[in-house]
């Protein structure tokens, strides 16, 4: 595990980046809604991730150790898709917690539909254990009975070997077909994993699941992700909110900024859709990528924040630099981002007398200009304090001949 990294000014700038000033005039933040506005985007994932149902149930995520409802926590999309009948989209994987707090003493059953958990999770409501799905499955659906006053908790946890494996990549855009390509690849890895007892745990993508952020793109990823067998967390990219008059994206995926944890790893995912990181969540930085006592750290975002290509894309490049800032702080050991359609390494970027590593993984199906294509998925293989990368390459209809690997991500040999 890498010791916390700690250095005065750039903190500072950081501090006085993200302060408030006072103003004579003040108005709420989105009181007209723009979801182009990335802290809009920060409002619309909090709401999304509770509900006040028609029959009076208060439903919110939670941090995986609460037991208070009063707070929530925008790491899933709760939905009430018909009287009584509640579909629950856990945000990546991991440990997840759901409060169900009814507000009468009339007893009411709701049926749940509970979206993008392993099929190895162990999920509990009220501490009772439910029967796993067959394997590869993430849905499961269940009744839950509320009366009184008494809250109904659901959670659920993922049992982990030491050896473990995600998949990352990004930009999938006007060629979901190649994405479906990738995720068939991605479900024969998730056999032979399995068969060896080195799970892949989630699928990651760094944004731009669609070209326009339209209802019909996003619709026509819903069956694809379902066929992942295993949960998929997803960002915002700048293609993902080009409707500002309406959250699409997090209608259908929930939050674009939260952190997980599953098995040893914590991940920090972190909408930069509008080329920038809303204040509200640069001021949370330290708290989404305290990585506890997990051995390693990876931070998501779209638009890759190194320094000398920030200009692709950022609006604020003030922001890109403070986030390097804050990953350098808490030891990140990889950066992983899109936006540019290649496959990218830079190791060694400096900060301060700290050094990260960031992989750009632009390869979930969107043109990619001339040259060679590299289609497919970033491995990342862990065991105990131990990460090793390489590149699963999943060629285009049409095309036999794979491409040369990078120097520093070669290509999986299996």
């Amino acid at each position: 595990m890498k010791p916390p990294f700690v250095f005065s000014w750039p903190r500072m700038l950081l501090s006085i980046a993200t302060g408030t000033s006072t103003h004579a005039c003040m108005q709420p933040e989105c009181a007209s809604p723009d979801y182009a506005n990335a802290e809009c985007r920060v409002v619309a994932e909090n709401e999304l991730a509770r509900i006040l149902t028609g029959d009076g149930v208060e439903i919110r995520f939670q941090e995986p150790g609460a037991d208070d409802t009063r707070s929530w926590i925008a790491s899933g999309l709760v939905r009430e898709t018909a009287p009584g009948q509640i579909t629950l989209r856990v945000a990546g994987p991991g440990a997840f917690a759901v409060s169900l707090e009814p507000s009468g003493l009339t007893p009411s059953t709701l049926t749940i539909a509970l979206e993008n958990v392993d099929a190895a999770a162990v999920v509990t409501v009220d501490g009772v254990p439910l029967d796993p799905p067959p394997a590869g499955i993430t849905r499961r659906e269940f009744d839950v009975t509320l009366g009184g006053a008494g809250t109904v908790w659901i959670r659920g946890t993922r049992p982990c070997p030491s050896r473990f494996r995600l998949a990352v990549t990004a930009d999938i855009q006007t060629n979901p077909w190649q994405f479906e390509r990738i995720v068939d690849r991605l479900i024969e890895e998730s056999k032979a994993a399995a068969a060896v007892n080195e799970p892949l745990v989630g699928l990651v993508i760094a944004g731009d699941l669609s070209e326009s952020s339209r209802d019909d793109e996003f619709e026509t990823l819903a069956p694809i992700f379902g066929r992942v067998p295993f949960p998929v967390a997803v960002t915002a990219g700048n293609h993902d909110i080009y409707r500002p008059l309406h959250p699409q994206y997090n209608r259908n995926f929930g939050p674009g900024n939260y952190a997980f944890a599953v098995c040893d790893v914590h991940v920090a995912m972190l909408d930069s859709g509008s080329g920038t990181i809303a204040r509200s969540v640069q001021a949370r930085l330290p708290e989404l990528l305290d990585r506890g006592d997990r051995a390693h750290l990876l931070a998501v975002m779209h638009h890759p924040p190194y320094a000398g290509i920030t200009g692709s894309g950022w609006s604020r490049e003030d922001v890109a630099a403070q986030a390097l800032v804050e990953f350098a702080a808490a030891g990140v050991d990889l950066v992983l981002a899109g936006h540019n359609h290649s496959l990218r390494d830079f190791s060694g970027i400096e900060i301060g007398d700290a050094s990260l590593r960031e992989i750009i993984v632009g390869t979930g199906g969107a043109y990619q200009g001339l040259g060679v294509p590299r289609y497919g998925y970033l491995r990342l293989e862990f065991d105990g304090d131990a990460m090793t990368t390489c590149f699963v390459e999943v060629l285009p209809s049409g095309l036999d001949e794979p491409s040369d690997p990078l120097a520093n991500v070669p290509y999986c040999r299996d």
